[in-house]
């Protein structure tokens, strides 16, 4: 009887081990969800073969939890968790927006300390019968090497493409795969693989990206098999960089993610021509609007890469940023030499970027020849409290850019917004035109699967499009109207409550044409 209390207990130590450690990626809605237990774990239960001294057990199952969450949690929200401790200062920079982070932060310790100690009251229970623990930890690393890895549940797999979609949704992953040569992802598999390696591939690999920076410069390209489209050139590059307009804007979209579902995004697409279509004959009958989409590999400083350098990652802005590696395009660099005055204008403060403070850093080594941050709009707008940063609202950046371009017969412009920008809370008092917002709301909520967080970040956003629009139409009414202007994401929202929504691999942009 003493034996199976003690088997009882340990399935609800381990179920409780499982819980803190899986949670995330079921969260996150992954694919495919790979049920284990880490080696930590696994090390900790061996031990109490040795000894008898709980508190180490307390100890180092503390410090295990303490840095698996230090690894995810950058992984969660910053896509690589060498580059999040990269910006450190950020907090010195802004410390009073950090105060409920802070909170957090005392919270999760206290949590995690109460699920140790409930974990070691659960062994020290189990009395003469704690031996249970340490043989279940020495059967699963011998299943880890003589057992294959156990595939519970193979849903469906979906298609890259919408060709033969009924027929392919229907079917498991492998008859799917030999019916049709579509590429397919695999939804909701489920495996057990009894030990976990606690994200060391992803750390190790991310360390290599890390380490390479500051050496190398590897080309923008998307391909067919991993990022859904297929190119050499990004979006800017592609569509920016030659002498056939006289002004051109670029406006890179802090967390534009595209929705997973595609007939899902084609809504959201639909509203944002809603939108321009509303600001009339002004600006229908003078401009063109398309449609696009890219592959993305990273956070936001890889996305200004891509965009203004034709750069693939972070590792490669580190090279050209701090080793002046030459990248195979530059588009500011382009535009100078043929004439054109260049801007560039960020919402948030010089200070933020990768790298320590590189915001400006950066521009200047692309040669912008004029640059203005939080630092100068901050004198003539109110700030934006919707992120942890110090900033304007990016309205007010993009009045700034129109307003400069006017000055200059050829100008090619840059912005980067940030009101948007991960952990977002919607301000309600100075961004909502009740009216619009919900219905709006009644029109696409369901697009969200009931996120509000979600809906809100793109209502958001779709207003800060919409604002350009309208600004591009009074400008060509007075004469002073650019020729081209580029709107892409920079990548998908990170936000883990959110993240399941989105299409990990692309991002959406629009253009904007002058007609003939």
């Amino acid at each position: 009887m003493q034996l199976l209390s003690a088997i009882l207990k340990l399935i609800l130590l381990v179920a409780i081990q499982l819980i803190i450690e899986q949670a995330p990626q079921l969260i996150l809605g992954h694919p495919e969800v790979t049920i284990n237990l880490s080696f930590i774990f696994i090390i900790n239960c061996l031990l109490l073969l040795f000894t008898s001294q709980y508190k180490w057990f307390y100890i180092l199952q503390f410090i295990s939890l303490a840095i698996y969450a230090i690894v995810l949690v950058p992984q969660l929200f910053f896509f690589n968790m060498f580059n999040f401790y990269a910006r450190m200062n950020y907090i010195f920079l802004s410390p009073s927006n950090f105060i409920i982070a802070f909170i957090y932060l005392l919270i999760a310790a206290a949590a995690i300390s109460g699920i140790v100690w409930v974990q070691v009251k659960l062994i020290k229970s189990m009395r003469r019968q704690i031996y249970v623990v340490p043989v279940f930890a020495l059967a699963l690393i011998i299943a880890e090497f003589a057992a294959p890895t156990a595939e519970i549940l193979s849903a469906r797999a979906i298609p890259l493409t919408a060709k033969n979609t009924a027929a392919t949704t229907a079917a498991t992953t492998e008859s799917t795969e030999q019916a049709n040569d579509e590429p397919l992802i695999p939804w909701r598999k489920l495996y057990i693989d009894y030990i976990g390696n606690n994200n060391i591939e992803q750390i190790q690999k991310d360390y290599a990206k890390f380490s390479k920076g500051k050496t190398s410069i590897t080309p923008y390209q998307c391909n067919t098999k991993e990022d859904e489209t297929n190119t050499s050139l990004a979006p800017t590059i592609q569509y920016l960089q030659d002498t056939n307009a006289k002004k051109d804007f670029l406006l890179l979209m802090e967390s534009w993610g595209e929705l997973a579902e595609p007939k899902e995004q084609e809504k959201l697409i639909n509203h944002i021509k809603t939108l321009f279509n509303q600001q009339g004959p002004n600006l229908t009958n003078n401009y063109t609007l398309e449609f696009g989409r890219t592959c993305f590999h990273g956070n936001t400083s890889s996305a200004e890469g891509r965009e203004l350098l034709n750069m693939n990652d972070e590792e490669s802005y580190r090279a050209f940023l701090e080793r002046n590696v030459a990248p195979p395009h530059n588009i500011t660099q382009f535009k100078n030499q043929n004439g054109y005055h260049t801007i560039a204008g960020f919402t948030a403060s010089k200070q933020y970027g990768s790298n320590m403070s590189n915001a400006e850093g950066f521009r200047r080594a692309l040669g912008f020849k004029s640059r203005f941050y939080y630092e100068e709009l901050s004198k003539h707008y109110k700030d934006n409290k919707e992120n942890t940063y110090k900033a304007v609202f990016d309205e007010n950046l993009i009045d700034s850019i129109l307003n400069e371009s006017k000055r200059y017969e050829k100008v090619f412009a840059y912005a980067l917004t940030i009101n948007t920008h991960t952990p977002f809370r919607f301000d309600v008092t100075n961004n909502i035109d009740g009216k619009y917002y919900y219905k709006i709301k009644r029109d696409l909520f369901k697009s969200f699967k009931e996120n509000q967080q979600a809906y809100d970040q793109f209502y958001r956003i779709a207003s800060i499009i919409n604002h350009t629009f309208k600004r591009v139409a009074e400008a060509n009414q007075t004469g002073d109207g650019l020729d081209r202007i580029l709107i892409i994401g920079d990548h998908a929202n990170p936000d883990f409550r959110t993240r399941g929504l989105y299409n990990m691999k692309t991002v959406p942009f629009l253009i904007i044409r002058r007609r003939n």
